[in-house]
């Protein structure tokens, strides 16, 4: 079983073990940068790793452009205090990248915590040599 805990905002080095081929490798380098940006709140980087045209979907059914899921995270509005990416399954296909995952993650709203649990279906779109979230929907299983 593939798995890669972020507790701490670091960079991720991808190695064969984890990874397919330089593109899964590069994939999986985005999904971990994001999920650093996130638990950070670094509006920068989540800028950088996510598409124009998102739509981020969550595991209730609400969905978020772009602009809404960034602000929600940099707001501070939803803080993700853990995020545990696991069993990542990744298919390149061109310019666009399928990833099916675990995510488990521990946030603070308004001073409450949560445990998140879920799986997530992630596309990724390759834009001038870089890896972009173009969409994202989480669910229970």
């Amino acid at each position: 079983m593939k798995k890669l805990i972020l507790a701490a905002v670091t960079g991720v080095i991808c190695s064969a073990s984890l990874a397919n081929s330089a593109n899964d490798c590069a994939v999986t380098d985005a999904m971990y940068h994001l999920a650093a940006a996130m638990m950070s709140g670094n509006e920068t980087q989540m800028q950088e790793l996510t598409h124009a045209s998102l739509t981020y979907g969550y595991s209730d059914g609400s969905v978020q452009n772009k602009t809404a899921f960034v602000d929600t995270i940099v707001s501070r509005q939803t803080r993700y205090r853990r995020i545990d990416l696991t069993d990542a399954k990744t298919t390149v296909a061109g310019d666009n990248a399928i990833v099916r995952e675990h995510f488990s993650a521990t946030t603070e709203l308004g001073g409450k915590f949560d445990e998140l649990d879920l799986n997530e279906l992630l596309v990724w779109h390759r834009h001038n040599g870089k890896w972009r979230l173009l969409a994202r929907q989480g669910y229970k299983f």
